[in-house]
């Protein structure tokens, strides 16, 4: 895939809803019980072409005291004060993170908003395309590790998946639909992200 065949592909109309689908079966059930007022975020999918592969960067949270502790992640959390917009979060926490600095990256699309029903997050991504590969320096209070995935992992249908979470010692989640890419386990509002960006990364 050329980088302009690349541009073209986020030129397409979302298929928010659709993508989701697959990925949020258990989420329905939530939609009822959701705050009226839900927390703003913004997440960042970095794009970049690497030893004549497409890759995006996938982070694995640092443990902490909360909702999304250790879990696989884009880049990316709530606004500050001094924040724009939410592009300006998406870039912000993605220096803060992994030392990519926040005027790198052409804006190819903002995605369909994401809600996340344990945090009531709703949480816009935004995808960036470098012309190289970003030097990546993680921050390890709030990154335990960082991924390169290729693109081509991502459109493989082996990719897909499903799993059990263990969300506490009395609460698991059975047949919860995933990807596993680089031999980890991506599900809730990643997955769901992914799962449109993988549509969209499809269209011809």
């Amino acid at each position: 895939m050329t980088k302009s065949e690349l541009i073209q592909r986020f030129q397409k109309d979302l298929p928010g809803v659709i993508a989701h689908e697959q990925f949020a079966p258990y989420r329905k059930q939530f939609e009822d019980q959701a705050e009226n007022i839900r927390k703003k975020a913004a997440v960042a999918i970095h794009l970049y072409l690497s030893d004549g592969h497409w890759h995006f960067i996938l982070i694995e949270r640092s443990s902490y005291e909360g909702k999304h502790s250790a879990q696989m992640a884009f880049p990316g959390g709530k606004p500050e004060p001094t924040d724009l917009h939410l592009e300006h979060t998406a870039r912000r926490e993605s220096e803060e993170e992994l030392g990519i600095p926040s005027q790198q990256g052409e804006k190819l699309a903002e995605l369909s908003m994401v809600w996340i029903p344990v945090s009531s997050f709703e949480v816009t991504p935004f995808v960036f395309l470098h012309d190289e590969r970003p030097t990546i320096e993680i921050n390890q209070r709030e990154v335990a590790h960082y991924f390169e995935v290729k693109v081509i992992d991502l459109l493989d249908e082996a990719s897909v998946s499903s799993t059990t979470i263990h969300v506490n010692d009395q609460v698991r989640m059975k047949d919860i639909p995933c990807f596993i890419l680089n031999d980890k386990i991506v599900w809730g509002a990643t997955a769901l992200i992914l799962a449109e960006l993988k549509i969209l990364l499809q269209m011809d």
